[in-house]
């Protein structure tokens, strides 16, 4: 965190008042993506069970002669073994390397990943078109924008295409100067490599930066772990105990909005 002395009541630069003497600076807001600053329009069961029927649909038309039912059942069966080594390693297995074992095991042979690739472009067509934005997103994240910090997304995801696709298709992938996904760097959130690289590709220091984000553990905790601090945004209920307090707790990104700006304006709580 940057330490400035503030001698005027109106900072203009930045955007953002001081009535102190010393005004706390953070310079960059990291994010996550589903759930933060989009959500589905449906359940996930339903869209799970659209991208599955897109994707058999493709491969029929490139040479798959298995029926749908025990395509479906050796996709689920892969599917669940890479989230579940995902879970536990916290890494990541990318959709589109499930998606060719799952040919093989099908019997439609394949060279190289081109046709997996362009399946897995396939399956998330129905889950891209399936992510909304919330209604505070746009209007925060112009507010940040104003204010002149730099954003970064930080998103658990089986397929980096698909990320960027999403942020595309809302016309929210303007905002950031850099966007990480764990299907990318193949490492998953809480991990402190997620979080180390996109703060490297800014130019921060951990103490420089805020996250928002609504899982305890991949955001709060995964943040914390690196020196950021950290704003749980409340969306949805928490299992358990929560392995660590976040630095506030809020239930919109416009409240989160009024929460940086506290901070910047030097008050701690």
């Amino acid at each position: 965190m940057l330490i400035r002395l503030c001698f005027t009541k109106s900072y203009e630069p930045l955007g953002i008042a001081c009535y102190g003497f010393v005004i706390a600076l953070f310079r960059a807001i990291f994010l996550d993506l589903g759930d933060t600053l989009v959500h589905l329009d449906r359940p996930w069961e339903d869209i799970f069970h659209a991208n599955l029927q897109q994707l058999y649909n493709y491969v029929t038309t490139q040479g798959l002669k298995l029926e749908s039912q025990k395509f479906a059942k050796t996709f689920v069966k892969q599917f669940n073994a890479a989230s579940d080594q995902s879970n536990l390693r916290k890494i990541e297995i990318p959709m589109e390397e499930i998606i060719s074992k799952v040919l093989t095991k099908s019997g439609l042979q394949h060279q190289g990943m081109e046709l997996p690739t362009n399946a897995m472009i396939e399956f998330f067509k129905p889950e891209i078109e399936a992510w909304q934005v919330y209604p505070d997103t746009i209007e925060t994240l112009s507010a940040l924008e104003r204010q002149g910090y730099a954003m970064g997304i930080i998103s658990n995801a089986k397929s980096d295409y698909a990320v960027h696709a999403i942020l595309q298709r809302r016309n929210l992938n303007g905002f950031f100067r850099t966007i990480l996904s764990s299907a990318a760097l193949r490492i998953r959130k809480p991990r402190p490599e997620i979080f180390r690289q996109a703060l490297s590709s800014l130019g921060v220091n951990a103490s420089d930066a805020i996250f928002v984000g609504d899982s305890m553990e991949a955001d709060v905790a995964g943040s914390k772990n690196v020196g950021m601090r950290s704003i749980h945004l409340f969306r949805k209920p928490v299992e358990g105990m929560p392995l660590v307090n976040p630095d506030a707790r809020v239930e919109s990104l416009s409240e989160a909005l009024g929460v940086i700006t506290s901070w910047n304006n030097g008050h701690a709580d």
